[in-house]
């Protein structure tokens, strides 16, 4: 689904170089912590990480017929870790920090170092001067729920600790394929700042998208309701059977003001 994909980028895009942690914002590297078979916690992270990736969707209220292109309520998570070993040594005394904020590595330091990064996580998405931020706030209707989860190891022999933000949101609804991109919308912000960055997925985006030239109202209709074809000729988006092929195909109606 597009907006996941662009829920996903936005996100990444906001948060980088704007926490403790970085660019090392890291793109559904789900694995970035992992549990073993021991059930011990292990990353294969150098230094320390923001993971972005989205869970599950799920669209609990009466679907318009066969529409597909809805994203309903989505999970959005974001997780930090750190680990003892990602520290700075001092070469004169020593003694070991964590990076950034060059406090002992201790596991209360870890804790804060994790807290910071969160609140650093907040303010990159709430803060109305960062573009991609703006396109993040723009891709859903509303935030529904917040989670804050912690969890640390030590059985591994390397301290590790992390925090995952999951937020639930009302993602907005895919485009349609193929149907116009109004240039008022998030979606033309969003690709906007893709081809200024040189994203790129933005080709493929593009192209997933489709091209509406020479698509009807009438197929975007189709297309966003999953209307039949008989359907759509009793809703009169389509004439009816025998006047089908008398006149001209309506790609779209203007309507201007006369002078």
């Amino acid at each position: 689904m597009l907006a996941r994909i662009a829920l996903r980028i936005a996100t990444i895009e906001a948060l980088k170089g704007r926490t403790l942690v970085g660019g090392n914002v890291l793109d559904s590297q789900i694995g970035a912590i992992d549990i073993a078979a021991d059930d011990s916690l292990r990353t294969d992270q150098e230094s320390p990480f923001v993971a972005v990736y989205v869970d599950g969707s799920k669209i609990e209220d009466r679907i318009d017929l066969r529409s597909l292109h809805k994203s309903g309520l989505t999970e959005l998570t974001i997780e930090a870790g750190i680990t003892a070993a990602m520290t700075e040594t001092d070469a004169e005394t020593g003694a070991s920090t964590v990076i950034g904020i060059g406090i002992p590595a201790t596991d209360p330091a870890l804790e804060f170092f994790l807290d910071c990064v969160g609140r650093e996580i907040s303010a990159a998405l709430s803060d109305p001067d960062n573009a991609w931020a703006e396109i993040w706030r723009g891709l859903s209707s509303s935030v529904l729920k917040i989670e804050r989860k912690r969890t640390s190891d030590a059985a591994s022999g390397t301290r590790i600790a992390a925090h995952q933000l999951v937020i639930t949101l009302d993602l907005l609804p895919d485009p349609v394929f193929a149907a116009p991109i109004a240039p008022t919308s998030v979606w033309a912000a969003f690709l906007a700042r893709m081809e200024e960055t040189g994203h790129p997925y933005l080709e493929k985006l593009r192209e997933l998208l489709g091209d509406p030239a020479g698509r009807s109202d009438a197929d975007a209709a189709r297309r966003r309701f999953g209307l039949t074809l008989d359907e759509a000729r009793a809703l009169a988006i389509l004439p009816p059977l025998p006047a089908e092929a008398t006149g001209p195909d309506i790609l779209g109606v203007t309507v201007t003001q006369a002078p």
